[in-house]
């Protein structure tokens, strides 16, 4: 087991959000806890326990208005296998000091870039994460070689761990125009149909992710990443996604949205 931060982010004024990704090649992990320190060297406190299907956590307990300080957090990945075992992740904070003229750049882009998708041109978006870490799936997964042994499983869609995906996550984005790109292979011109997606810097989104248009039930499938910067403060996600086809098991993936929920 290998722990790693992805992401540690103030939310102003209400959260921090940490977020993190575990190497699991034996699907050894058991539970994950969060601790949290006002020093990187310590010491750190366990703030909070989640089971091995998360990797995300909002932590309220800090007041973001008027913060004068940073707080560094460490993931502990719990073996599921011995209760003495477990290995910790380096030790990290926000990725800009939350005082000075880079918090004012990070704050104003955000509120900015929410106001934008919000209420002028965004759509309602559904982020699925593709699940790497967490239990195997028991219908489909070959423990001896490692693979899945049919793709069109409905217990994992082909990823080989149970669920396939984390929990939707509910966001705004602008969807740009579909763009057909053709390529030359083996069995010769090849289209695709490809689009970009703007969306808000967390959760932060990788290769083989989907994003669902929550409206029209369209799936799209992430096949290229960039991120724009301002001051060396993340502002948002740039997204190149290719949509799925309707017979994909990825349809298969339940997803609704009422209100402002997601279930």
């Amino acid at each position: 087991m290998k722990p790693e931060i992805r992401q540690v982010l103030p939310v102003y004024p209400s959260y921090i959000y940490i977020q993190w990704s575990v190497e699991d090649k034996e699907s050894a992990l058991g539970t994950v806890q969060i601790l949290r320190s006002e020093s990187q060297a310590g010491p750190f406190n366990i703030i909070a326990e989640v089971d091995s299907t998360e990797y995300s956590y909002s932590d309220h307990e800090p007041n973001l208005l008027g913060l004068t300080r940073n707080y560094w957090y460490i993931i502990k990945a719990n073996s599921a296998y011995s209760d003495t075992e477990y290995v910790l992740s380096e030790a990290k904070t926000s990725e800009y000091e939350l005082t000075g003229h880079r918090a004012k750049v990070a704050r104003k882009a955000r509120r900015d870039l929410k106001i934008q998708l919000e209420r002028l041109n965004g759509v309602e978006l559904v982020i699925l994460k593709l699940r790497t870490f967490g239990p195997r799936c028991t219908k489909c997964f070959n423990t001896l070689t490692n693979d899945v042994m049919y793709s069109h499983c409905t217990e994992c869609y082909g990823t080989t761990y149970v669920g396939g995906y984390h929990d939707p996550v509910r966001v705004f984005g602008k969807l740009d125009p579909v763009v057909v790109q053709e390529s030359i292979g083996a069995s010769g011109i090849n289209q695709s149909a490809v689009t970009g997606v703007t969306i808000a810097e967390y959760p932060v989104v990788e290769v083989n992710d989907i994003v669902v248009e929550a409206k029209t039930n369209r799936r799209f499938k992430v096949v290229q990443k960039m991120q724009s910067e301002s001051s060396r403060v993340l502002v948002h996600q740039d997204l190149q996604v290719s949509e799925i086809s309707r017979a994909g098991i990825e349809y298969e993936i339940p997803v609704k949205v009422i209100s402002n929920e997601v279930r």
